[in-house]
């Protein structure tokens, strides 16, 4: 499982966003600047707002990045691993996307309405780029990076690793890398470093969170629904966060789709977006990684 991924040296536990073309001067402050490269700088969100999923009457619909308006409170409700049962032999992203919506229980004309809304979609454009460029002020360039209050980690790490981190920040939240043990601490001299402490948390009031919102522990993910890390993270590990869930941990999902390499990232996290206006945003966030490979190469129509 490898991407194409600049100066690659060899197997990583995330990926990294390479530096797009320049096709567009925007007239604005960047909002997109993350996944560019210095000379480009000048480019803002209108890169995103050009490959956002506009499904119009035009029958030549093309495929790209994603948007959302403001998130709301997801239920704590999550698939299990029977629930998730084969579908019809659907063959574009919409069709795909409109089962999944129906197979969690949503109102599924409502669903693809808010999909095709073109009068929404700058509320949504804006949402996602928020949540981009918080990650690109922390220094984020690969996914799935996670900042548990205000400690970081890069890349899909072993469960015991997430453990350490949450029962160190139960305890009291240590300053300095010597609360750690000897595996984080190797993580943190890395190169680049893959364990961070930060000065502060992240702000996640406008993503949808499993668990209490006031937890003492807050998992703020920054994910890709296309990222094939994200996927095995989410395989290997959310089970186990989840089972500590409640007013001590939550877990808040930020967009931070590569569109770059993965196509189909932001449609996926507009399907998302949709599904958290009907508050199944986990429903459809679980969906959308046990069925990558299902949806990841499909056409919008």
């Amino acid at each position: 499982m490898t991407e194409d991924t600049p100066e690659s040296t060899g197997p990583t536990d995330d990926e990294q966003s390479p530096a797009p073309q320049a096709t567009a001067v925007a007239p604005q402050q960047s909002t997109w600047t993350y996944f560019l490269s210095p000379a480009a700088l000048v480019l803002g969100s209108i890169i995103i707002s050009l490959t956002i999923w506009y499904t119009s009457s035009d029958s030549n619909g093309s495929s790209g990045s994603t948007p959302k308006a403001a998130a709301v409170a997801a239920t704590n409700e999550s698939l299990k691993p029977d629930d998730v049962a084969p579908l019809s032999t659907a063959k574009t992203l919409t069709a795909t996307f409109a089962g999944y919506a129906k197979q969690v229980g949503m109102d599924e004309a409502k669903f693809t309405q808010c999909l095709q809304n073109q009068d929404s979609a700058p509320a949504k454009i804006a949402l996602i780029n928020s949540q981009l460029q918080r990650g690109s002020a922390l220094g984020i360039n690969g996914t799935p990076t996670f900042v548990i209050n205000n400690k970081m980690i890069v890349g899909a790490q072993p469960a015991a690793i997430f453990d350490e981190i949450i029962d160190r920040e139960l305890k009291g939240s240590p300053a300095s890398l010597d609360g750690y043990s000897a595996n984080i601490q190797a993580l943190a001299t890395s190169s680049p470093p893959r364990f961070q402490i930060l000065p502060a948390k992240v702000d996640v009031s406008d993503a949808p969170v499993e668990g209490n919102r006031n937890a003492r522990v807050m998992i703020a993910e920054f994910s890709d629904f296309q990222c094939p890390f994200c996927k095995r993270w989410n395989e290997e590990n959310l089970a186990r966060i989840r089972a500590r869930l409640g007013n001590d941990v939550a877990i808040a999902f930020l967009h931070f789709p590569i569109t770059q390499i993965h196509a189909n990232a932001g449609n996926a996290s507009l399907a998302a977006i949709c599904a958290n206006e009907q508050g199944k945003f986990w429903q459809m966030h679980d969906l959308l990684f046990a069925r990558q490979a299902e949806w990841q190469g499909l056409p919008i129509k």
